[in-house]
C-alpha cells in the first residue's frame, strides 16, 4: 500500500470528523441562491423557536425558506451516504470483494423495481409503502444473488456473487424498464425518483426511513469482527470459534435494510457505497471495524460534497447528486486503482 496514503486510524476518524463538519456547513450555507452567511447563521439558530411555533411569520420571508429547505436535504445526505456507505462496507465483508457494492450486485436494481412495481400495480404513494417496496425489492435482489452464487453447493465466492449480481441486476433493471415502458403513469412518477437526489425528501421521509437505517447500520457494526474473521477464510474463521452462518446473517439483514431505505428515500444513488469503503481500505487497512466506523462519516461527506456542488456548478439549476457523485469518485477510484496496480506484489 502506497504510503502516501496511509494514516493511522484514529488520525483517519479525526479528518473524517472535520471533513464532515466542514461539509455539513457548506451544504447549509451554499447553494444555488446567494444568501449572506449571517443570514444563514440567524435562520440556523432560529429553527428551534420555527419548529415550536413561535416564529411563525419567519418562513414567509425568501431567504429564511431556502435555508429552511437546505435542512432536511442536509440530513438526507446524511443520512443516505452513511447508508450506502456502510452497506458497501458490509457487502464488501460477506462478499470478500474489495469492489463490491449494493449497486453493482443488484440490491438498489432490485430495491427500483420494488418500487415500480408498488407504483404500477399496488397504487402505493406515502413515504412508508415506498419504503417497504424497496426494502421488499432489495431483499429479493440479495436472495437471489447469494442463492445464485451457492448454486453449485459451497460458500458463495468474490468471483460466484459478481457473476450473479450483475445477473440480478440486469434482470431487475429489464422489469424496471418493461414496467415504466409500457405505463404512462408510472413512467411520470418514476422518472422523477429514478436519478438520485437528496432533495426531494421532506422530513416525514427521514422519520420513516431513520430507524430502518440505524437499525441496518447497527446489525452491520455488531458483525465488523466477523467480517475481519471471514477476510482470513473460512476455515480458519470456524478455527476462531466465529459463528459464519449467523455473522453473515447479521451483516446480509443489516445491508439490504440499508440498500433498500437508502433507495427509498433519494432513489437510486451509484458509487458511494463502492468508492468509500474501497479508499478507507487503502487509507487505514483491513480491520472492519475502522472500515465501517469512518464509512459512517465519509460516506455522508461524499454525498453532501456532490449535493452542494450540484446545486452551485450552474445556478439557478441543479445537477443531481446522483449524477455528481458518479463524476466525483470515478476518477478517485482510477486513482486508487492505478496505484495498486503500480504497487510492487
Amino acid at each position: 500500500m502506497s504510503t502516501a496514503l496511509r494514516m493511522t486510524p484514529w488520525v483517519a476518524l479525526a479528518v473524517a470528523v472535520v471533513l464532515t463538519i466542514t461539509a455539513t456547513a457548506a451544504s447549509l450555507f451554499w447553494g444555488s441562491r446567494t444568501i449572506e452567511p449571517s443570514t444563514v447563521t440567524s435562520v440556523l439558530l432560529r429553527v428551534p423557536g420555527i419548529l415550536m411555533g413561535q416564529d411563525s411569520g419567519a418562513s414567509a420571508e425568501m431567504d429564511t425558506a431556502v435555508v429552511l429547505a437546505r435542512i432536511p436535504r442536509t440530513l438526507t445526505a446524511i443520512v443516505v451516504g452513511a447508508a450506502l456507505a456502510v452497506a458497501g462496507a458490509g457487502m464488501q465483508g460477506i462478499s470478500r470483494n474489495p469492489l463490491g457494492d449494493p449497486g453493482l450486485l443488484g440490491l438498489s436494481a432490485g430495491a427500483a423495481a420494488g418500487v415500480v412495481l408498488g407504483l404500477g400495480w399496488l397504487g402505493i404513494h406515502t413515504s412508508w409503502q415506498i419504503a417497504v417496496a424497496a426494502l421488499a425489492g432489495s431483499t429479493l435482489a440479495a436472495l437471489l444473488v447469494f442463492g445464485i452464487s451457492q448454486a453449485g453447493g459451497g460458500a458463495p465466492t468474490p468471483i460466484g456473487l459478481t457473476l450473479s449480481g450483475a445477473a440480478v441486476n440486469a434482470g431487475f433493471v429489464a422489469v424496471t424498464s418493461a414496467v415504466v415502458l409500457t405505463n404512462q403513469a408510472v413512467l411520470e412518477r418514476f422518472r422523477y425518483w429514478n436519478v438520485g437526489s437528496a432533495s426531494r425528501s421532506e422530513t416525514t421521509d427521514l422519520l420513516t426511513t431513520a430507524p430502518l437505517i440505524a437499525l441496518g447500520i447497527l446489525l452491520v457494526l455488531l458483525g465488523a469482527s466477523g467480517l475481519n474473521a471471514m477476510a482470513l477464510g473460512d476455515e480458519l474463521a470456524h478455527g476462531l470459534g466465529v459463528n459464519l452462518g449467523l455473522q453473515r446473517t447479521a451483516v446480509f439483514v443489516g445491508v439490504v435494510i440499508l440498500a433498500g431505505a437508502a433507495t427509498a428515500v433519494a432513489g437510486p444513488i451509484a458509487f458511494v457505497g463502492l468508492l468509500i469503503p474501497h479508499a478507507i481500505r487503502r487509507i487505514v487497512g483491513g480491520d472492519y471495524r475502522w472500515i465501517i466506523t469512518l464509512s459512517l462519516l465519509l460516506g455522508p461527506s461524499l454525498l453532501l460534497i456532490a449535493d452542494t456542488l450540484g446545486r452551485v456548478v450552474a445556478p439557478p439549476q441543479e445537477i443531481y447528486v446522483g449524477i455528481t457523485t458518479v463524476v466525483l469518485g470515478v476518477p478517485v477510484l482510477l486513482v486508487l486503482l492505478r496505484r495498486r496496480k503500480g504497487m510492487a506484489l
